[in-house]
C-alpha cells in the first residue's frame, strides 16, 4: 500500500493547454520533484494511441546519457514500476522513440505517463515530463 504525501505538483505539457494534476505517492520515483518547465528540454512531440486497450506512446528524446526512465500511475498508485529506455542517439540530438505499454491492471480512472532523466551525479530526476493517459 502506499501513502500519499498529501502535496500535490501540477505538471504542464508543451503540447497541451491544460495542466494535469498529481499526487506523488510516498515512495514514487517523482516524489519531491518541482513542476516541469513549459518546454521540455528532453522531451517534445509525445503523443499516446490506445487499440484495443494496449497504449503506444512515441515521440522524441533529446537526452544526454541516451536513455531515459518512464513510470505509469493512476494518481495513488503506481501500476508500471521505473522502467530503463535506450535511444538511439545522445544529446543534442532530438531521436525518436516508441514505447508499448503492457495491460495496467487495477487500473482506476486516467493514468499517468511519467518520462525523465536521472542525473548521473546524483541520481535525481531531471526534465519529468507526464502526460495523461484517457
Amino acid at each position: 500500500m502506499y501513502l500519499l504525501t498529501g502535496s500535490m505538483l501540477i505538471f504542464s505539457a508543451p503540447e497541451t493547454a491544460e495542466a494535469t494534476l498529481l499526487t506523488i505517492t510516498a515512495n514514487h520515483p517523482l516524489r519531491g520533484v518541482e513542476t516541469a518547465p513549459q518546454e521540455n528540454p528532453s522531451f517534445r512531440n509525445v503523443k499516446v494511441m490506445e487499440v484495443k486497450g494496449r497504449y503506444t506512446v512515441s515521440g522524441q528524446a533529446r537526452v544526454s546519457s541516451g536513455c531515459f526512465y518512464y513510470s505509469v500511475e493512476d494518481g495513488h498508485r503506481v501500476l508500471l514500476q521505473e522502467t530503463f529506455m535506450k535511444v538511439n542517439k545522445e544529446a543534442p540530438n532530438w531521436t525518436d522513440f516508441s514505447i508499448i505499454l503492457p495491460e495496467m491492471k487495477g487500473r482506476s480512472g486516467k493514468l499517468f505517463l511519467n518520462l525523465y532523466e536521472r542525473d548521473d551525479g546524483d541520481g535525481k530526476i531531471i526534465h519529468p515530463y507526464v502526460i495523461t493517459i484517457p
